[in-house]
């Protein structure tokens, strides 16, 4: 499937101004929850696990990008939420740099492949520097939605 299929309009926050981590992935997975990826009833347990991972070791992969992810036995579907930090946020990159786009990738615990094919998408998206450049450049939802619907993955 394409990362656009995954990836939920509601669930695309393009303005997220908490200069904190866990409040800013707290928003995308209600944004999530509200969008009706999951249970709302789900969100605060999925919201621990996506910190959980998160504290594990950091998903500020560079560039300004950030990729955090969950395996979840509480949701049902794979699904991703976008958030644009205009003013960047310190994430513990491996850089050292701002994040200013988080893409949170939630699934269902037996959807291994799935995941890990999303996962794989979503890099070589952020690898690629014109990639980059333009998922950086998007300010709004649908300018989200047709980057993802282009490129495919």
């Amino acid at each position: 499937m394409s990362l656009r299929e995954y990836c939920f309009p509601e669930a695309i926050l393009c303005e997220i101004d908490t200069p904190d981590k866990e409040t800013a992935l707290r928003e995308l997975v209600d944004a999530l929850a509200a969008a009706k990826a999951f249970p709302k009833a789900k969100a605060a347990a999925i919201w621990k696990e996506v910190v959980e991972r998160e504290r594990q070791a950091t998903t500020g992969i560079g560039e300004g990008v950030g990729i955090p992810h969950a395996r979840s036995s509480h949701a049902k579907k794979v699904c991703m939420a976008i958030g644009r930090v205009p003013a960047g946020m310190d994430y513990g990159a491996v850089d050292g740099e701002l994040v200013k786009v988080i893409l949170l990738l939630v699934s269902p615990k037996e959807s291994t492949d799935e995941h890990l094919a999303a996962m794989k998408s979503i890099v070589k998206i952020v690898r690629d520097p014109y990639q980059r450049a333009r998922l950086h450049s998007c300010t709004s939802p649908d300018s989200f939605l047709d980057l993802l619907a282009e490129i495919g993955g």
